[in-house]
Formats: structure tokens, sequence, C-alpha cells
């Protein structure tokens, strides 16, 4: 029997030094001052579930907002080519501050629903919006008083965590870019008896578009599904 050709693995890049370092500063400053606005992060639906995600997240990042919208506005060609990613006008970034102290974690999911019948998710929460590529922007104080936490993308059609993957560091002041419908995974983190100043921090990041509208196709003709 011939045997299978694994699928490939996603498309992704790691970009390094994506802020400016005063910029990068200031975000941590900000999230620091207001560590009592976050809460803990829910799935879909509002759903709390520590069997499948624990952390903190705030959905807001203030005067921060305008920095990493342009930031990724400029690297908006490359991030479509490294993705995969036919290029497409951004109509929203949705933009969240993530914190995972110790035992935070995040199970094997994807950030946008696939195959016939999904909804949308995300966006400017109209309803109409899709996220079609995923980033994830790196931030802590050093020296690093946390471990583990990496990024784990696994290889496309994989439906759970038992195949290979590409795995990323949480590096300070990087970005981590894949499409969105890619399976991944935060792993576990370890900051024992850190203060909330330690956590791993993360922006999560999602390039929205408006969703197509579907059309009836002619008698006898076959309708193309959305990208």
């Amino acid at each position: 029997m011939a045997t299978v050709p694994p699928r490939p693995l996603p498309p992704c890049h790691q970009y390094r030094d994506f802020l400016d370092p005063a910029e990068h500063d200031a975000l941590l400053d900000w999230t620091i001052a207001n560590r009592g606005r976050f809460e803990p992060a829910r799935l879909t639906g509002h759903v709390l579930d520590p069997q499948r995600r624990v952390a903190e997240r705030l959905k807001d990042l203030g005067p921060h907002r305008a920095v990493f919208e342009r930031r990724l506005a400029e690297l908006g060609a490359d991030i479509f080519r490294r993705t995969g990613t036919r290029p497409f006008e951004v109509e929203f970034v949705e933009l969240e501050v993530a914190a995972h102290g110790d035992g935070a974690f995040f199970s094997h999911h994807s950030d946008m629903p696939v195959g016939r019948g999904r909804k949308p998710l995300g966006g400017d929460k109209t309803g109409t919006q899709d996220r079609l590529v995923s980033a994830v922007y790196y931030f802590h104080r050093e020296p690093k008083r946390f471990s583990g936490g990496t990024l784990r993308l696994y290889r496309l059609g994989d439906h759970d965590a038992s195949g290979d993957y590409v795995e990323f560091e949480p590096e300070r002041n990087s970005l981590v870019v894949f499409p969105s419908w890619v399976r991944h995974e935060v792993r576990r983190v370890a900051c024992p008896g850190c203060a909330f100043e330690d956590y791993r921090f993360a922006v999560n990041a999602w390039l929205c578009r408006t969703l197509p509208r579907r059309t009836p196709a002619p008698s006898g003709e076959v309708e193309a599904a959305p990208l």
C-alpha cells in the first residue's frame, strides 16, 4: 500500500523587533497599570472552561491600538505573502491583551470556523466579519521569570494535538503571524509565585474582512464556497 505523504506545515513567520523599544516599554507599563481591568478569558459563547483555557484578557489597548494598526498595515503585503493569504482589504483589526501566569494555557483550537454553515467569529462584532490572519505579539519584563508558553501550529488537516507541528518561543518584542484557520495551542506556562508584572503577555490581533454574501447558484451550476 502506498504511503500517503504528510500534509504540509502551515505558512507562518516570526518578526523580531516588531515595535520600537520605547513602544514596547510603554505597552508593558500600560498593561501593568491596567491590571484591575483584566478578566478571565472565555471561549466562544462567553463560556468559561478551565479545562480548555486558563488566562486573563483585556479587550482594549487604549492608546496603543493606533501603534499596532500602523505597524500591521506597514507589514501588510509581507504578512499576506508569509501566510499564503490572498491579499484583501483589512476592514477591522481585532485586538486584545492576554496575560498568562502560572499554569495558564490554551488547548488545541483555531481562530476561525471552517466548513459549510460556519458563522463568522470576531471582527467588529457586527456578525458580518471573518478573521483571516492571526498575529501574536509577545512582550514581558526582563529578566524573564516564566518558562513555557510556546505557540504550537499543527500540520494542516490535523484535528487534534497528536500530529507534528512548528513551535515558536514567546520571544520578547516579536510577532508571529499565521492563517486564522490553522489549528494551534498555547503550551502551559510555569511562573510559580510570579506577580502579575512578570506574566507572559501577548497582544492577540486578527485581520478581518466582511464575510462575502452567498448567492444561490443558477440551476445546474455548483455554488462556489467563500474563501
